[in-house]
């Protein structure tokens, strides 16, 4: 890969981990295009990139919840005391169900496989224009919530999107649903990390795509915020669902 193409992987990869239109998908489908063999080195440094993304934009949240699960001072809502609880089962469920598609995960990367997926995004960003927020997270929310981040390994299908919005169709509060669909991709972003790093090989150019992703995620989940905020989701939907008809024609 050239510079040009490590800068364009490196800002797809930016943009669409957080906006609820599926990395994988995008990145599957550039490959195609653009001919691309990517290496499972430069795909390690995407997720370290985005790794980095969430410990910057959340770090102050996130600094709060340490604080509250180690017993110290913090102003960590009460309503949230039980978060880390409900992460650990979302992120069990997650697991299982991840590892479970992990070693077929490259016989679902096709294009046609892609439009599905982008289909399906679609149905669930489009239905959080009926979503009445309110509730907190508990049990039931921690479960389904793990259970739809663990098919985001599909290509096509977005991780954000789906619990983003699955967290808004169940009545979560706005900011308690972005705040735990991003704390939820923690340690799904260090697994997929663990899991490839075995094969991490050097390469000084790989920092291009790592800058590129941190730089535009950083603004991606900025415009997401803003987007949530305002009951705004669905509108992703048209994209989508515009792209799943395109690549189906091709």
């Amino acid at each position: 890969m050239n510079p040009i193409q490590i800068i364009i992987l490196g800002a797809v990869q930016g943009i669409t981990e957080w906006l609820p239109i599926s990395s994988d998908g995008h990145l599957v489908v550039l490959e195609k295009i653009m001919r691309l063999a990517v290496t499972v080195s430069f795909d390690v440094f995407l997720h370290l990139g985005s790794l980095l993304v969430i410990l910057i934009f959340f770090r102050q949240p996130l600094v709060e919840f340490l604080k509250h699960l180690f017993g110290r001072p913090s102003q960590w809502p009460i309503e949230r005391n039980r978060w880390w609880l409900y992460l650990l089962i979302s992120t069990v469920v997650t697991g299982i169900l991840g590892l479970s598609f992990y070693p077929y995960i490259e016989n679902f990367r096709t294009i046609g496989f892609a439009a599905n997926g982008f289909l399906f995004t679609s149905l669930f960003l489009l239905a959080t224009r009926w979503s009445k927020s309110g509730r907190s997270i508990g049990y039931p929310e921690a479960f389904v919530l793990g259970l739809v981040q663990g098919l985001a390994v599909l290509p096509g299908v977005s991780r954000s999107g789906l619990v983003l919005s699955l967290a808004l169709l169940l009545g979560a509060k706005k900011e308690d649903a972005f705040d735990y669909t991003f704390f939820l991709a923690v340690p799904a972003i260090i697994a997929a990390f663990v899991l490839a790093v075995k094969d991490l090989a050097w390469q000084p150019i790989y920092l291009l795509g790592l800058l590129m992703t941190i730089i535009v995620g950083l603004l991606a989940l900025f415009l997401l915020r803003n987007i949530v905020q305002r009951d705004k989701l669905y509108w992703f939907c048209i994209y989508t669902f515009v792209l799943a008809m395109v690549l189906k024609l091709l």
